[in-house]
């Protein structure tokens, strides 16, 4: 027999895990190393050494809904799975960049470029082309280098491995390094 206090008991707990619920729109996540393929062009002004990049994958949270069948039994079903909200599908990078130039850096351009299994770009969501452009403003000094974050949105899990290269640099006295204008899949 359930006392009056247990019951008491249950209902704040049943309250305090639908108010974490409400408050953590995210219910857990997965997330895989993507191969890293970086180029440098030759006098580039910025170089960079090392590239990790890993695909976040977010679900929804998990909704509760009574079965039609019983009502003393429920089922939990992921919103992620019923259609309702699906999952997104971030990209999110470290990069090791070093200045090869003679005088400071004020900032540079990284290009990323998704591309799937068979080497073909994936077009990315909100971009118009097959890249995406991740500006960095960062005061990179002459021989210093800097570990810098980024994140970009990626439309599915078809990644399968991400180019990265540096195509515009500005100097501290705001001149500008500009890569050349070839077509960016066709380097990769």
């Amino acid at each position: 027999m359930v006392t009056c206090q247990e019951r008491r008991v249950r209902l704040i707990m049943a309250a305090a895990v639908l108010l974490a619920a409400a408050w953590c729109p995210v219910a857990w996540a997965l997330q895989r190393a993507v191969k890293t393929k970086l180029h440098n062009y030759p006098n580039a002004p910025v170089e960079i050494k090392r590239s990790e990049i890993t695909l976040v994958e977010t679900f929804a949270s998990p909704t509760q809904a009574n079965s039609e069948a019983s009502t003393r039994r429920s089922q939990i079903r992921y919103a992620n799975r019923d259609g309702l909200a699906p999952s997104s599908f971030m990209l999110q990078g470290r990069a090791l960049c070093v200045n090869r130039a003679a005088q400071p850096v004020a900032a540079f351009a990284l290009t990323i470029v998704a591309l799937d299994a068979f080497h073909q770009p994936i077009q990315l969501p909100g971009r118009r082309g097959v890249y995406a452009v991740q500006q960095v403003v960062a005061s990179l000094p002459r021989g210093g280098s800097k570990e810098i974050t980024w994140q970009v949105a990626a439309g599915s899990s078809e990644v399968y491995e991400v180019a990265v290269v540096v195509t515009r640099v500005r100097f501290a006295d705001e001149s500008l390094w500009v890569a050349p204008g070839e077509e960016l899949v066709d380097i990769f």
